[in-house]
């Protein structure tokens, strides 16, 4: 989990730094972010291993590169369930069909 969050913390300091001064730039280089840590795949580990500190830092996070934020905490709120679903393969199997 924590390693989620420094990759955030990186990201989003060099956006800062380097192009705070071209919105356009800054929000392609978010959006590298965004690829690279899918909300949906990130909010769901984070779900299963965060404590409540670092589940509130990643839906601030994910917040400030415009993601919907009660998506966000709602999916936090299922982690144990996520974690069950990661256990049981036929769940699991029907999950990715639900979310494709």
């Amino acid at each position: 989990a924590r390693r989620i969050l420094i990759d955030f913390i990186a990201y989003l300091k060099l956006a800062n730094d380097f192009y705070s001064k071209n919105i356009s730039l800054k929000r392609a280089f978010e959006n590298v972010l965004l690829k690279e840590r899918p909300w949906l795949y990130t909010t769901l580990a984070m779900a299963c291993y965060g404590n409540s500190d670092e589940k509130r830092d990643l839906s601030e996070f994910y917040a400030k590169l415009g993601c919907n934020k009660n998506m966000i905490n709602t999916v936090l709120r299922f982690g144990k369930l996520a974690y069950a679903v990661k256990n049981i393969t036929v769940l699991k199997n029907f999950t990715k069909r639900i979310i494709k």
